[in-house]
């Protein structure tokens, strides 16, 4: 089953700029929150799923993936999977176990460690699995609430760890997606939830405190309303490396693109009351 899954992944590519919300950033974390959050039904027969890009570079680096279907037997069989995807699907990973020769995601608690110590998995992985209105074997996320998913992938040959928070409902195959980040700093440990904050305000809010004013000086200037407290702005390059940051003091932040090589970067604004970002194009 899971090799055919593998190969129907390929179909939610699409989708994964749809999973780009408010994001910011705490120290070197580039934390992303799913604005609306992301929730996927299957339908029975009809599999569903959607693509997670952790830094938000157009290139997908995972897929979850679930169905609801009808074994040979006759059981009912629905399901959800994380899989590594995306042009370094071979390196990407999950972090997971192997009870009985099957790869199951772990569902790591909030502030759990995330590095090279996990176990990790470059395959596809299940995450919930239900036959018959039953939960039979070693699965991990059937009826959790608020639970991370243990990531790792690789941009420009370095290798990154992150988290995505995720509800999946005991049925196993209904599960929402809430928001993700990844530690832009080489091959370094990031904790589950780190950098985000599930109290923070919505995108929507953000974008009436924070105004990002590109300037003909090829500068980027925050505007922020002083409601918002202890900023942080931080530049990352699309391949996860800190350009710069400083801490915000006034209402105002100059962000400076000069010399910087050709390509796509992160602008990161996060404060005590809720993050947002900002892709700049330099040529």
């Amino acid at each position: 089953m899971k090799k055919e899954l593998q190969k129907r992944l390929g179909k939610y590519t699409a989708a994964a700029a749809a999973l780009v919300g408010a994001a910011g950033a705490n120290a070197q974390v580039v934390y992303t929150n799913v604005d609306p959050d992301v929730s996927v039904d299957a339908a029975p027969g009809v599999p569903a799923g959607e693509a997670l890009d952790l830094n938000n570079d157009a290139n997908p680096d995972f897929a979850l993936f679930s169905g609801d279907t009808i074994a040979t037997t006759g059981s009912r069989v629905r399901y959800t999977v994380v899989a590594p995807y995306g042009t370094a699907a071979s390196s990407n990973a999950i972090a997971g176990e192997t009870p009985s020769a099957y790869d199951y995601a772990l569902a790591l608690n909030s502030g759990d460690m995330i590095n090279a110590t996990l176990n990790w998995i470059a395959a596809t992985n299940t995450m919930a699995y239900n036959v018959d209105s039953s939960n039979p074997y070693n699965e991990n996320w059937n009826g959790v609430t608020d639970k991370y998913l243990g990531l790792k992938f690789v941009v420009a040959g370095n290798t990154h760890y992150g988290w995505a928070r995720l509800d999946v409902d005991a049925i196993g195959d209904v599960w929402t997606l809430k928001d993700y980040a990844y530690q832009s700093t080489p091959d370094s440990t990031i904790l589950a939830g780190e950098g985000g904050s599930v109290n923070n305000i919505g995108e929507a809010a953000m974008e009436q405190l924070v105004h990002f004013v590109n300037q003909p000086n090829n500068t980027v200037k925050l505007m922020v309303n002083e409601a918002l407290t202890d900023g942080v702005i931080s530049l990352v390059s699309s391949n996860g490396q800190l350009i710069s940051n400083g801490n915000v003091d006034g209402k105002q932040f100059i962000v400076e693109l000069n010399g910087l090589s050709a390509g796509i970067y992160i602008i990161n604004a996060s404060f005590a009351e809720g993050s947002i970002t900002k892709k700049v194009i330099v040529h």
